[in-house]
């Protein structure tokens, strides 16, 4: 079963190499809830008929959770972001050709404590990743942003950094609550969705997307559905040495406005955002990048983020 289940994580619990946090944590919580209701069948686990969410996610959770002795590493346990529907009844088969269909309460107990350990060891090594650190003194909000941004790629963790810092931006301008999603999941449109979401962030007449690597068709595609479909003003974030890269692209594109769309580097729009809320002082402006990460590690990360994203202030 260990080998089976060493190719089942290789399989569906990674992505560009690294495990997806949410994914591991959903199939923890099924493993979970086996131990109250031994159907090996998916749907008898899920919310609702044909519901891509578990029934009870975040108590099964936090159950698991508290049996192994780790701490969440987002709040909703990968309930948003997880794509049960894709591996779920794939884990329930393995489990199945172990005789857990047939086997007694007691083997029950110990055959859902195996297939929970290589999940439990994968949440282990990234609770134990260390934070982005950075230092204040001397620095500008922008080069700060820039540090926090340049060791986010070395884990692989770019846009998710991006969008979270983004978020907390826009929620310490406007001083009011931003909904916090998992990176790329705000913008996608699901059954239940009454109207779709044409960026990561959408403010009144404006809409925000965060686009951190080279230019590449689903965000192209993104400019121009919000400026076919929307009166708003399209912002669209990179990392700064990309900037010419995209207004290039997004200049050959047909259906690009380039009146209403915006094509600036997340340092500069979250850094002079930053100077200007500090007036420019730099102990105001350090004390505004301590509110951005305060925000930023208990607003995202701590709902939707893992520990190595989260930021410490030296």
């Amino acid at each position: 079963m260990s080998l089976t289940l060493d190719d089942f994580l290789k399989k569906h619990m990674k992505k560009g190499g690294r495990f997806v946090p949410a994914r591991l944590q959903a199939a923890l919580a099924l493993l979970e809830k086996l131990r109250d209701k031994a159907s090996l069948n998916l749907q008898d686990h899920l919310a609702s008929k044909g519901s891509s969410g578990l029934e009870s996610h975040e108590t099964f959770g936090d159950r698991a959770h508290k049996r192994w002795g780790l701490k969440p590493i987002n709040k909703n346990h990968g309930r948003r972001s997880s794509s049960l529907q894709d591996w779920g009844q794939d884990l329930l088969d393995m489990l199945k050709k172990t005789g857990f269909a047939t086997a007694e309460p007691k083997k029950h107990r110990r055959l859902i404590d195996q297939a929970q350990t290589p999940f439990v060891d994968a949440l282990r090594s990234i609770l134990e990743q260390k934070p982005l650190e950075i230092r204040l003194v001397g620095h500008s909000a922008e080069s700060v942003i820039r540090e926090l941004l340049t060791q986010a790629e070395a884990i692989g963790k770019t846009g998710d950094v991006a969008q979270y810092l983004l978020g907390a931006k826009l929620m310490l301008r406007r001083k009011q609550d931003i909904p916090a999603y998992p990176a790329n999941k705000a913008d996608r449109k699901s059954w239940s969705d009454q109207q779709p979401r044409y960026g990561d962030f959408e403010l009144e007449n404006d809409i925000f997307e965060v686009a951190v690597g080279l230019p590449d068709e689903k965000h192209i595609r993104q400019v121009v559905d919000a400026l076919e479909n929307t009166d708003c003003d399209i912002w669209l974030l990179t990392r700064a040495e990309r900037v010419p890269i995209w207004k290039v692209e997004l200049e050959k594109t047909k259906g690009v406005d380039f009146r209403r769309v915006h094509v600036k580097s997340v340092e500069s729009f979250i850094g002079q955002n930053i100077a200007e809320l500090g007036d420019f002082s730099a102990k105001a402006k350090r004390e505004k990048i301590r509110q951005l990460v305060n925000l930023y590690n208990t607003r995202w990360v701590e709902q939707v983020g893992t520990p190595g994203m989260r930021i410490l202030i030296k």
